[in-house]
């Protein structure tokens, strides 16, 4: 009777309901060891029941977060009276898509955790009606699961930092557009595609407080522009106007791009006649994959429909405008 109490004990515990009855009972009539045996599994018991409540709420918790990032990639972005940007809306939806997609891989993962961890745990409760204790291994596994989880938060932490940081960078930009369209000194993207080649130039020049520089070969317009960096460098801007169908936010068709041959002459005319300059390629276009590989490996630095929608309608500065560019962050590739 008395080697039997504390087994009987062990899944009694297992229900609070008749914890207070045979719990005094079983301790008045067990001898040290069977205590130090009951009192054993049951703090194994426990810590396997705590480690499999943790991963299932990881699981709850990062599907919630996945189904927050789906639709923040359906939602509007700006206001009624503001709408946003098609710049921003793209970025915006591109960084819930990409924070969806990385958590539906972790959904499956602790999905299949919660799974693998739930079995262990049937194990280590069927091991309290035996005999012999369960194998040690399987609360080695459960705590193996439990590092896994600790891992698993801090990927998902990471890239709910990374997101936040890019809508705090939109958000920014936002205000940039707004405070540029309260002052009037914003040119839209929309009279930029409508601007003749002569005044997309000017427009440039403006821009970058630059003077036009003739140079022989380029394209039949001898203007190129010439400014200075803010650290003093000298820089040469190199306009080229593409024509547009419809506005800024048409599509399809896709935008006109800039292509290798393009981007080449002009690396060519730039080294031959501004060989100190930093190099700096202004379309209302975009670049092609091969223009944009081809200006990461010579020193070219581009300005594409983003960056100028940046600089002349937000009246965001140059130096940021190129800082964005060089780490080609804006994507602005016909794939």
């Amino acid at each position: 009777m008395t080697t039997d109490l504390p087994k009987h004990a062990i899944q009694l515990l297992l229900s609070d309901a008749e914890r207070d009855a045979v719990l005094p009972r079983a301790v008045a009539t067990a001898s040290a060891t069977e205590l130090h045996a009951a009192f054993f599994r049951a703090c194994k018991w426990d810590m396997a029941a705590e480690i499999f409540h943790r991963l299932t709420a990881h699981l709850d918790n990062i599907a919630i977060a996945r189904r927050d990032a789906e639709h923040q990639d359906h939602a509007p972005s700006g206001s009624a009276l503001h709408p946003a940007s098609r710049h921003i809306q793209d970025v915006s939806s591109d960084a819930a898509r990409t924070l969806a997609h990385a958590l539906k891989g972790e959904v499956a993962e602790a999905t299949v955790a919660v799974e693998e961890a739930g079995r262990v745990r049937s194990q280590i409760a069927r091991g309290h009606h035996e005999a012999q204790d369960p194998d040690p291994s399987l609360l080695e596994v459960l705590i193996t699961f439990q590092h896994q989880r600790g891992a698993a938060r801090t990927r998902v932490n990471a890239l709910h930092s990374q997101n936040r940081q890019i809508l705090h960078e939109l958000a920014l930009d936002e205000e940039l557009r707004e405070r540029a369209a309260d002052t009037h000194a914003a040119v839209e993207l929309e009279a930029i595609d409508l601007h003749l080649q002569d005044d997309f130039f000017d427009l440039i020049a403006d821009l970058s407080e630059g003077v036009p520089h003739p140079v022989p070969g380029y394209d039949g317009q001898d203007q190129p522009v010439t400014a200075s960096l803010s650290d003093g460098r000298p820089v040469v801007f190199f306009p080229k106007h593409l024509p547009v169908v419809g506005h800024a936010d048409y599509r399809p068709p896709p935008l006109p791009a800039l292509g290798l041959p393009e981007v080449h002459h002009l690396s060519d005319l730039a080294r031959r006649h501004f060989p100190r300059a930093a190099i700096v390629v202004v379309t209302n276009g975009r670049f092609s994959a091969p223009a944009q590989r081809y200006a990461q490996t010579h020193g070219i630095q581009f300005i594409g429909r983003e960056g100028l929608e940046r600089w002349a309608t937000w009246c965001s500065p140059l130096h940021a405008v190129l800082g964005s560019c060089e780490t080609h962050a804006d994507a602005e590739t016909v794939q």
